[in-house]
């Protein structure tokens, strides 16, 4: 049994991106803490695909390859396909078989480890040691946003009925996968309370799931003014058009708003007028309706996007966890979230929530929002940033998830006792 302040030697794999901007960009930076604190990690990978490089210059790591001819044909065979489709369906046979040759290499040395943890995705095989997994999102609601009939209007309009219908089959396949899965892991770490909620609804007990949000580099964006009044109050897009992100809802609630305020603007940062998916559905907005579309920006550029930006606004349904809203909390920025949104948990006085996502009520919570901001924009971003530097604080996340692995590791060492 692991001693109660001793290291623990984690056996890890998944996903890993060092210096992305969604969950799989964050663990590279957990395990880096992890390791400064005395732990060992060993990341099972696949070299050009998954090698946090960042983790190299510490001691208490290693990386251990396994790819196999196997992983590796499949992976050739799915590239050379000519449709998404295929791709995406060869995709998955290869990260399986990779999860299959992980779990073998570390029963063959398990006696290295104390707990299994799966980064970005589900362990979808036993282990014969404790599992922690902190998935992306709970494995159903990609597939529940595409049948929300606002969505699936959305979807069909830009996809056409063939790509809706394959995507429909891919998330169906991915949900019973996830569900033969369910009892692999001891725990599934939730970005939010409503991905819990989700995960218990799939079929996941009560004793399965905590609540921890990601962690987020909130120094960087110390340096953002707070928001004041302004001739021209900027509202926010930032990020991706997914059909359940809602970039139809954002476009019309501005519209909404803007015939009470003509002289707000929209700032849709993204690159989304180059978008397959988004292009229909912007292609009736420009400046002439007080929006404009601007290319994506590196990590390092976003902060200075929220500071010259006054609100966020993310009206994406069924969602996790939300990074530009963590980041915009970070700089100081009220966001405007709906009720399916689980970042909500974390904005505190700096969220201003509607409760039906519809164009109006939308308005009425980015009209809040702006209202806040030219009474008291200090006061605004006070709040903001008290939130993020309770949830987001690098420490402060690094801190939760070492306790939560020592107590699924002594609780798998007291089962083992018995």
């Amino acid at each position: 049994m692991v001693l109660a302040n001793g290291p623990l030697r984690f056996a890890v794999h998944g996903i890993l991106a060092d210096g992305s901007p969604s969950g799989a960009g964050t663990f590279p930076i957990l395990l880096a803490r992890l390791l400064e604190r005395g732990h060992h990690v060993d990341f099972f990978g696949l070299p050009g695909f998954s090698r946090p490089r960042s983790l190299e210059r510490y001691d208490g790591y290693r990386f251990v390859d396994v790819n196999t001819r196997g992983i590796e044909g499949v992976w050739r065979f799915g590239n050379a396909l000519p449709t998404d489709y295929p791709r995406a369906a060869a995709a998955q046979v290869a990260l399986f078989l990779c999860q299959l040759e992980v779990v073998r290499r570390i029963h063959l040395e398990r006696e290295r480890y104390d707990l299994v943890v799966c980064t970005d995705a589900q362990q979808l095989l036993p282990a014969k040691l404790p599992v922690l997994s902190w998935p992306q999102s709970p494995p159903h609601t990609e597939g529940m946003a595409l049948r929300a009939a606002e969505i699936a209007r959305v979807a069909l309009k830009s996809w056409g009925v063939p790509r809706y219908a394959a995507v429909q089959l891919y998330y169906a396949y991915r949900a019973a996968q996830a569900r033969a899965a369910l009892g692999s892991s001891d725990v599934y770490v939730c970005g939010s309370r409503w991905a819990r909620d989700e995960w218990e609804r799939f079929g996941a007990v009560p004793g399965q799931l905590r609540v921890s949000s990601y962690l987020v580099d909130i120094d960087a964006f110390a340096g953002v003014p707070a928001p004041r009044a302004a001739p021209h109050p900027t509202f926010l897009w930032l990020g991706r058009a997914t059909p359940r992100k809602r970039l139809d809802l954002f476009l019309a609630a501005f519209s909404e708003l803007r015939r009470r305020h003509p002289r707000a603007r929209a700032r849709v940062v993204g690159n989304l007028a180059q978008d397959n998916f988004a292009e229909p559905l912007v292609r009736d907005y420009g400046p002439d309706q007080g929006v404009s579309f601007e290319p994506g920006v590196a990590r390092s550029d976003v902060p200075s996007v929220f500071a010259t930006s006054d609100v966020l606004v993310q009206p994406s349904e069924y969602e996790n966890f939300g990074f530009s809203v963590a980041e915009a909390l970070a700089a100081g920025r009220p966001v405007v979230l709906g009720p399916t949104n689980g970042t909500l948990d974390y904005a505190g006085d700096a969220g201003f929530a509607f409760t039906a996502y519809e164009p109006r009520a939308v308005a009425d919570a980015m009209e809040r929002a702006l209202v806040a901001v030219e009474l008291d924009g200090e006061g605004v971003a006070a709040c903001a940033r008290a939130a993020a530097e309770t949830h987001f604080r690098t420490e402060r996340v690094v801190l939760r998830f070492e306790s939560l692995a020592r107590e699924i590791v002594e609780r798998g060492a007291e089962r083992r006792s018995l």
